[in-house]
């Protein structure tokens, strides 16, 4: 058969046809005008972006008898030859399949000839990587100093792999993955010199599909117009190249949206019965989530996505936060490995699925850890936050728990608001708190029963926050009892065993901040006050006050003690 693929038909001739790579053409055509050719050369960069192509043009131009300013002039023999690929100066060597150190030998040998037909002799040797150690070190010295009348070209995929001996050798370039616009671009100019009726759309899946390669995006191309008996459409595209239906992705987030189990694992199901591969599938849900969170940041630009897939991602995009997409995207990422990994794929991406779905129900650690300080049962005040988004039946506000708000139940008046304890909220540093709600009481209340339940289960949830930061200071404070909060003074008890606690709770910086962490927790500013147990007679208790603060100690002191202890942060204590 005579057919020539799309990929060879189409092989760059000149340096100026090369697409996308002018920061490595550009130098190399100078470099020609110039006669400042290096001896060796290593090409480096994803598939199918033009290495080869590359050294080919490189070789041609080297050895053409007529060459046109820095370009080959494609028409004497010798340029001939070796785009045909039968020059006998030129020659391409495999690096996978001539890797051992007797091939790199045998090349040293024959490499020291004169030319045979040309004034030079050039050795690509493609996939260099592969060469074993001891072929590498084989060819070091002929590397750094060879004939005056060879040249070697490398190219690679994998540069990590190359010694650093043969890198420092050698002139490097990089070569970029190519862009889906300028793969778009030449699959237009193919399709109108090769008379082929295409959609825009339909090359745009294409390229997105070669992921920057040019020779991969060809082959496509070759493999869609051999199944057509029209044109490329967009629906050709994805039945020959079986990829996934963009409709499906979108029904399947939006499901995700609106908290629909039922139709997210509907999806999964059409998915599998239509006999699609659950892996590309799975991919292209965590493409769609990584889209969304562009979208988010307002990157449009970003996106290889036609105009109406845009407004179908801004429709979904506003059924979350940030902070939703981010977590969908870590639990698709980790689920996908499980994925991988599993023997009945299905069923992990179902659960995947369904867990995504199930988001607004998830509960915080801090809640958690609220609940278990309480006692395991969760009050109104620590329900799990909701996102702060609709869910399927519109956009009234609800709870973790898919409930309506307490505030939105009818019935019961101020009462029943004053008596919900706490509703979370965060701090400016991101740590979470419990705003109490200050409605206000009926006079004399809190003096009446300063140590009243509600008011211990606050006190509880403190420690709790107290302990997450600073453990032996919430231990020291475990060690006290709870006495309620009179006027603007937290009360404290503590044992007369207890007394070393009480000296450190009251120690002047532990103080500060337990006074600073009160008075975020409570939403005013709260001065502690203990209790000592002395195992007197009576109720068995004396109020020991507070050692004074530090600034009346400071006020009789001498000016430079006052100076020391206010540059270094001090503080002065009575002597006992």
């Amino acid at each position: 058969m005579s057919y020539l693929v799309l990929a060879r038909k189409w092989r760059p001739q000149t340096f100026a046809e090369v697409i996308g790579q002018d920061h490595v053409t550009l130098t190399l055509r100078k470099a020609v005008e110039k006669g400042r050719l290096a001896h060796a050369y290593l090409f480096t960069g994803p598939r199918g972006c033009g290495k080869t192509t590359t050294a080919r043009l490189l070789a041609k131009v080297i050895n053409c008898e007529s060459p046109v300013g820095s370009e080959p002039c494609n028409s004497c023999a010798s340029c001939l030859a070796v785009a045909e690929g039968r020059h006998l100066d030129v020659f391409e060597i495999d690096g996978a399949s001539n890797r051992g150190i007797d091939e790199i030998r045998d090349l040293r040998e024959k490499i020291g000839y004169a030319a045979s037909r040309g004034g030079s002799k050039i050795y690509i040797i493609d996939e260099v990587h592969m060469l074993t150690p001891q072929a590498f070190n084989a060819l070091l010295k002929t590397l750094e100093e060879p004939p005056s009348h060879v040249y070697l070209i490398f190219a690679t995929t994998e540069p990590h792999k190359v010694p650093a001996t043969i890198l420092s050798r050698c002139q490097r370039f990089n070569f970029k993955r190519l862009e889906i616009g300028e793969i778009v671009e030449q699959l237009e100019k193919i399709c109108g010199i090769e008379k082929i009726e295409y959609g825009k759309e339909a090359l745009m899946l294409i390229a997105r599909r070669a992921e920057g390669s040019m020779r991969d995006a060809e082959s496509l191309l070759d493999q869609c117009i051999s199944a057509t008996e029209a044109g490329i459409d967009l629906d050709l595209v994805r039945k020959v190249l079986g990829l996934v239906d963009s409709q499906l992705i979108v029904k399947i987030l939006r499901a995700i949206g609106d908290h629909d189990r039922a139709l997210a694992l509907s999806v999964v199901d059409s998915v599998v019965s239509g006999g699609l591969d659950l892996e590309k599938f799975f991919l292209a849900y965590i493409e769609g989530i990584r889209n969304l969170l562009v979208l988010q940041v307002e990157g449009v630009d970003w996106l290889d996505l036609t105009s109406d897939e845009i407004e179908e991602m801004r429709d979904i995009c506003s059924r979350f936060t940030m902070e939703d997409l981010l977590y969908l995207f870590r639990q698709a990422s980790r689920s996908f490995r499980e994925f991988k990994l599993s023997s009945q794929p299905r069923y992990f991406l179902e659960a995947a699925v369904a867990e995504a779905a199930s988001w607004e129900s998830a509960v915080e650690l801090s809640a958690l850890i609220d609940r278990i300080d309480s006692g395991g049962a969760a009050s109104p005040g620590t329900a799990a936050p909701s996102r702060s988004r609709p869910g399927k039946g519109g956009g009234s506000a609800e709870t973790g728990h898919g409930e309506p708000a307490p505030e939105d139940r009818g019935g019961g008046g101020g009462k029943d608001r004053a008596s919900a304890s706490a509703a979370e909220s965060r701090s400016k540093d991101g740590t979470a708190y419990a705003k109490i709600d200050r409605s206000p009481e009926p006079k004399g209340e809190r003096e009446e029963r300063p140590g009243r339940a509600e008011d211990a289960e606050e006190w509880e949830r403190f420690l709790s926050k107290i302990r997450e930061t600073k453990l032996t200071l919430g231990i020291w404070l475990v060690s006290a009892e709870y006495r309620g909060v009179k006027g603007n003074n937290l009360l404290l008890r503590f044992n007369y065993q207890n007394r070393f606690a009480r000296e450190m709770v009251l120690e002047e910086k532990n103080k500060r901040y337990i006074e600073a962490q009160l008075e975020k927790f409570y939403g005013k500013k709260l001065v502690i006050e203990t209790v000592e147990t002395d195992g007197g007679g009576g109720d068995g208790t004396r109020e020991v006050e507070a050692p004074p603060p530090r600034d009346d100690l400071l006020e009789g002191a001498p000016p430079m003690v006052r100076e020391i202890a206010k540059t270094f942060d001090g503080e002065l204590r009575r002597k006992q």
